[in-house]
């Protein structure tokens, strides 16, 4: 059977909700309307613990030595960590860059991700309860392959074991608690002052992480949409296209700080990939030549842009 093809498309943003009728110069009050904190909390079981040194044998100085060792094979245990990989990553390419620990969540992606949330919430439950139901046999084989190095006191009950799996979030606010204004007008003043250049500061930031990140993606693409030396098309990845497929639709929300010279170039890559198939990338023509070129000149138009800001170059992580 024919493998069905791939057509780029771009699913309509959000709806925005209905704007305060208020003339807002500040970059830090306008991110702030426009963006809530989300704290996500995810736990699990850990898996490691140290081995005393005085248990290995090894020709060199152990005090240089650190031992670790894993308490279980378990796939269902790993399937929960890829899990948390997964939301993790939905978290990242959603939100925007803030304090560690807390993500600025655009409110127009508010219902959608509080709905992915707890679809999140139930799949992970449902992975957790199949690793609790794995549990006891995998301490006996974890007996037999320790042997020595065996400790029942790493194997918590099963009842405990089960409470070191969570999955919560909260909506917090970023600002200046109220009660301070009747303790110390003078510190109120001096925490709200401070709340605001924080706010503005990140609104700089996710305008360069933004910038940044789709350099990257499009530079990237660019270079892998190149002939190679023997004249033959180089292979790439689907990522290199899911990855910007997905930035692109997702900038129309994100973009909190109305970044028009970004919006622009996002654009111009949305109809340079709109309409188009995924596999007619991965052969020479005049299709990937255009897609190429494209695609060079808007990252040539980003490293301008990154350029002129007088800031550095940084990667999204940078920003966690």
């Amino acid at each position: 059977m024919a493998t069905p093809a791939i057509l780029f498309s771009f699913p309509s943003p959000p709806p925005v909700p209905p704007a305060i009728n208020v003339d807002i110069h500040d970059p830090g009050v306008d991110l702030a309307r426009k963006t809530v904190c989300i704290k996500v909390r995810l736990s699990t079981m850990g898996n490691t613990r140290k081995v005393s040194t005085s248990q290995i044998e090894a020709d060199a100085d152990k005090d240089l030595l650190r031992v670790s060792k894993h308490l279980l094979d378990s796939a269902e245990l790993k399937a929960i960590g890829r899990f948390d990989g997964e939301i993790r990553r939905y978290l990242y390419n959603i939100c925007l860059p803030f304090e560690i620990g807390i993500h600025l969540l655009p409110i127009t992606a508010l219902e959608v991700v509080e709905e992915r949330l707890r679809r999140f919430a139930t799949d992970r439950a449902e992975l957790a309860k199949a690793f609790l139901a794995a549990y006891p046999t995998l301490c006996q084989d974890a007996a037999k392959r320790l042997r020595s190095l065996y400790s029942p006191a790493d194997y918590p009950p099963l009842e405990d074991v089960s409470r070191e799996f969570g999955f919560s979030w909260q909506y917090v606010s970023f600002g200046v608690p109220d009660q301070l204004k009747g303790i110390s007008r003078e510190v109120w003043e001096q925490e709200r002052d401070k709340a605001a250049q924080r706010m503005a500061e990140a609104s700089s930031e996710i305008q360069q992480v933004l910038r940044q990140s789709m350099a990257d993606l499009v530079t990237h693409m660019a270079d892998r949409l190149k002939e190679g030396p023997d004249g033959k098309p180089l292979k790439f990845k689907q990522s290199t296209v899911s990855n910007l497929v997905e930035f692109l639709s997702n900038f129309s929300f994100r973009n909190v700080t109305d970044d028009q010279e970004l919006q622009a170039l996002v654009t111009r890559a949305r109809e340079l990939l709109h309409g188009v198939d995924a596999d007619d990338l991965r052969t020479v023509g005049d299709l990937r030549a255009r897609v190429q070129q494209g695609m060079a000149e808007i990252a040539s138009a980003l490293d301008g842009m990154l350029t002129k800001s007088g800031q550095r170059k940084f990667r999204l992580c940078d920003a966690e």
